[in-house]
């Protein structure tokens, strides 16, 4: 296993990847703010509550993940052959080999996710949702005992097999000794749709997010979503 700091390093340096990453709103039809607004944190909150309260829930989102994540990557015919390799290799391969590929798969599904959601919600109601998100994020893993059991039983699911092995776990980012959840790489995903200044955003937001995380030398569990802000706050100024 990699150590703690790599791991959670190639992590930030996924998150900086995202926002520095194009992302292109789909067709825009009538976009209403309460979306953009409401939408992240609501996907959190819901999460967190199917993982705690519903019955089978780990084992329904892990299931979930392991389907929409490789169709959300490869939708569009210029993904679709790098998110087909991406898919093989995190399946057939083992070790960093195979959790580089998973999370990549992760970060091209948020991408889309976040290309869908501009479509539905303008930019400035973006930009306050990714607040609002922050602000969950901090007060649930926290504030409340709630997201550390839900987040380490969602990890724990065992997928089936297939021709020998399993498919590949894609309900969490997960490299090495280190964990980030799917709103994550969600929140840099559509910071990357509000920021004008991308690549000014996206070194604000990797060194904010290695600092962060030495947070974890005194706690187990932080709020990852946070140094989104500082490339949030970067791209604003």
């Amino acid at each position: 296993m990699l150590s703690l700091a790599p791991s959670y390093a190639a992590l930030c340096v996924t998150q900086a990847a995202l926002v520095a990453m194009p992302v292109r709103a789909q067709a825009r039809g009538r976009r209403r703010g309460w979306i953009g607004i409401l939408l992240p944190a609501l996907a959190l909150g819901i999460g967190v509550t199917v993982l705690r309260v519903v019955s089978g829930g780990p084992h329904a989102l892990a299931l979930l993940g392991a389907i929409v994540t490789p169709v959300l990557a490869a939708a569009g015919p210029r993904r679709a052959p790098a998110a087909v390799a991406l898919w093989l290799v995190a399946w057939l391969m083992h070790g960093l080999l195979a959790q580089a590929a998973a999370v990549a798969l992760i970060a091209l599904a948020a991408t889309r996710i976040a290309s869908l959601v501009a479509a539905l919600a303008p930019a400035w109601s973006l930009e306050v949702g990714l607040v609002a998100l922050v602000v969950l994020d901090v007060v649930l893993v926290w504030g409340t005992p709630q997201v550390q059991p839900a987040s380490t039983a969602l990890h724990g699911v065992a997928l089936p097999s297939a021709a020998g092995h399993p498919i590949p776990a894609l309900q969490d980012a997960t490299f090495g000794s280190a964990t980030m959840g799917w709103l994550d790489l969600v929140a840099p995903a559509l910071l990357s749709v509000v920021a004008r200044r991308r690549l000014r955003a996206a070194v604000v937001t990797g060194l904010a997010a290695g600092a962060w995380g030495l947070l974890l030398t005194v706690t187990s569990t932080i709020p990852a979503t946070v140094p989104v802000l500082a490339g949030l706050l970067a791209a604003r100024l």
